[in-house]
């Protein structure tokens, strides 16, 4: 039963963690046309998803000369900021449930070797083995269910926010002064 207290406690402080990050994003703080105009190297003031981005690109930018190259960089290190710890939570409430069989299988083995001590005529000594495996299964799907659920709608919010991303840095590209001009 501790192990899945504990593994409980992780993925729900990894899920508290990931919905402050991802719900403090603001993906509407930086038009294009702000972003164009702090080009020159200009600081960019406002703190959010895509000013954040936007620094990120500015320095990948200042070391690689294809500005698309560039925008991959950018995006991929920004996915993976989004994405960061989800994997971790899948994974935590993936083995919940595992964890709660494995607690069913000691159960059942408990409740086995008191039927070979006592017989089938002692009810009390099996109801200890086969409350320990309900109670383990429980507990398990208890905490899978709901990691599971949240999982999901964190990595819907990190899906739609790498879109809009995705969508920003075309058209900042598309919009780039070419060299020369």
């Amino acid at each position: 039963m501790f192990p899945i207290v504990g593994v409980s406690l992780w993925m729900w402080a990894l899920i508290a963690r990931k919905a402050f990050q991802l719900w403090s994003l603001k993906s509407r703080d930086l038009t294009l046309e702000e972003a164009l105009a702090y080009l020159p190297g200009q600081r960019v003031e406002k703190e959010g998803l895509r000013s954040r981005f936007f620094i990120l690109f500015s320095r990948i930018r200042e070391r690689v000369t294809k500005e698309e190259e560039a925008m991959r960089i950018a995006l991929r290190k920004e996915k993976e900021e989004l994405e960061g710890g989800l994997r971790t939570i899948k994974t935590l409430a993936a083995i919940a449930p595992l964890l709660g069989l494995l607690g069913t299988v000691t159960g059942m083995i408990t409740t086995f070797q008191a039927i070979s001590l006592y017989g089938t005529g002692s009810p009390k000594a099996l109801a200890v083995g086969i409350s320990e495996a309900l109670i383990t299964t429980q507990s398990g799907l208890l905490v899978s269910i709901p990691g599971l659920f949240a999982a999901g709608v964190l990595s819907r919010r990190a899906s739609k926010y790498y879109a809009d991303l995705e969508e920003f840095s075309t058209r900042f590209v598309a919009n780039l002064p070419k060299r020369g001009d």
